[in-house]
């Protein structure tokens, strides 16, 4: 692996990669340390012709522009999965946020046809990791906007998700906002919602079938199972709620 110097002026951006957003005070406090000590890090890129294009370290790059450095190292890269490479540099080593490096990863992914297990594998990541980090990608947009600009968490996010409706989820998400709601919070209420919505809907069902039947009838919910319970007052109700049901079933 060779490092040489080369011209900053000679470097490119490559617009597909991964990250989107830089933290200019990050960038500046990057950019005051190496102005002290130097680019610790070579710049990984690619040749084309009399330029280079950038494969991983544009921070570093940005960074050195600033500190108006003339001159930076770099390795050159050769190689035909240089976009594989470019990724993967990508994901393990700039800090992105967790929107870019799920759509990192769901690039590698397709692009490769790998499952969550390789990918684990590659970037060095459990395949919880790897999941959890495509799940994200599943959000609405209103919530999206709110993780990429870091206002609610990855975690806030990944409890979002639970919840499927999604009026009531950016509800939930803007309450996050407002009270400063805890990842457990945000869990404990998308739970009790769900707990409501199935109350409604055995609501729904209860009154269907008293309208059928003419009796009240009560619902014993245990998850995915329970009991139905018709009540009767006389033999003659049972006979009339039998026949009522066989009559409906036939």
């Amino acid at each position: 692996m060779e490092i040489i110097k080369v011209e900053l002026s000679k470097l490119i951006i490559d617009e597909n990669q991964p990250r989107k957003i830089f933290d200019e005070e990050q960038i500046k406090n990057l950019s005051l340390s190496i102005k002290k000590y130097g680019l610790l890090q070579p710049i990984l890129v690619r040749q084309l012709e009399d330029k280079y294009k950038i494969i991983a370290g544009e921070r570093r790059y940005r960074a050195c522009k600033l500190a108006n450095i003339k001159y930076v190292d770099v390795i050159i890269k050769e190689n035909e999965n240089i976009t594989q490479i470019a990724l993967i540099e990508n994901i393990q080593r700039e800090n992105l946020t967790p929107l870019e490096e799920a759509n990192a990863i769901l690039k590698l992914k397709n692009e490769n046809n790998y499952t969550h297990e390789e990918l684990s594998k590659i970037l060095g990541k459990t395949r919880v990791y790897i999941t959890n980090k495509l799940r994200i990608l599943g959000i609405d947009d209103f919530t999206k906007k709110l993780l990429e600009h870091g206002d609610i968490s990855e975690g806030h996010a990944r409890a979002l998700l639970a919840e499927k409706d999604i009026s009531k989820r950016q509800k939930l998400a803007k309450k996050i906002l407002s009270e400063g709601l805890s990842v457990r919070a945000v869990e404990k209420s998308v739970k009790k919602s769900d707990i409501i919505s199935k109350d409604e809907d055995f609501d729904e069902l209860i009154q269907m079938l008293e309208e059928k039947l003419g009796t009240k009838v009560s619902i014993q919910n245990n998850n995915q199972s329970g009991n139905i319970i018709i009540e009767y007052y006389s033999l003659d109700q049972l006979q009339d709620i039998v026949s009522n049901m066989i009559d409906n079933v036939i």
